[in-house]
């Protein structure tokens, strides 16, 4: 992001502020929130059976571990040219594999399908925020997209953080992956106000 651009929600006073000012939006994410109910067994009836669609396909939905660090680096590393741009909000970086081990090994989490010879296809990351667990990021194998793969692996992980005491969550993408956005919709999470990537006149 460059001294002449912001990113703010479009409902920021300095948004609309910048806006009248004549800022251009040069770039749109958005953000999702997913806060489940104190009893969420119901909920739970909702995410499991997209779980299931993927067993029975012949996948392993799972937790994975630090130990897993380097087959979930190659995996986003293999996938990182399919990423949407949408500037700075939605920029994405592949992890190092040790600093992604050591995250692994302290307050992260990720989850994953695997094939039975051990072939990740799909993984997502979160990462403790103040007050949720937070998408750091999913990957799905190119071959395999369309399938459910990560509305699964989300769908593990949201009911493995909710074993965890979790209940809130959060997540964002570019509006360029429409899939992403559908896919959240599906698990429960709701849109936010958009962020905007705003450069002065």
């Amino acid at each position: 992001m460059t001294s002449g651009e912001r990113v703010l929600r479009e409902d920021d006073p300095l948004a609309v502020r910048l806006l009248a000012d004549g800022w251009v939006v040069v770039h749109e994410s958005w953000g999702a929130r997913l806060t489940v109910p104190q009893d969420g067994a119901e909920f739970a009836t909702h995410l499991e059976p997209l779980v299931d669609v993927v067993r029975k396909q012949g996948w392993t939905v799972s937790r994975l571990s630090e130990r897993n660090a380097r087959i979930i680096v190659d995996l986003d590393q293999a996938s990182i040219e399919d990423y949407p741009g949408g500037g700075p909000a939605t920029a994405h970086t592949v992890p190092g594999e040790q600093d992604l081990r050591r995250h692994l090994a302290e307050t992260w989490h990720a989850y994953g399908a695997r094939t039975p010879d051990g072939r990740l296809d799909c993984a997502t990351v979160m990462r403790p925020e103040e007050d949720r667990m937070e998408t750091e990021f999913t990957v799905t194998r190119q071959r395999y997209r369309g399938q459910g793969l990560a509305t699964a692996v989300k769908a593990y992980a949201i009911l493995d953080q909710l074993q965890r005491g979790n209940r809130s969550f959060g997540t964002g993408g570019s509006p360029a992956n429409e899939a992403s956005l559908r896919m959240n919709e599906v698990l429960g999470y709701v849109l936010e106000p958009r962020w905007l990537t705003l450069r002065r006149p």
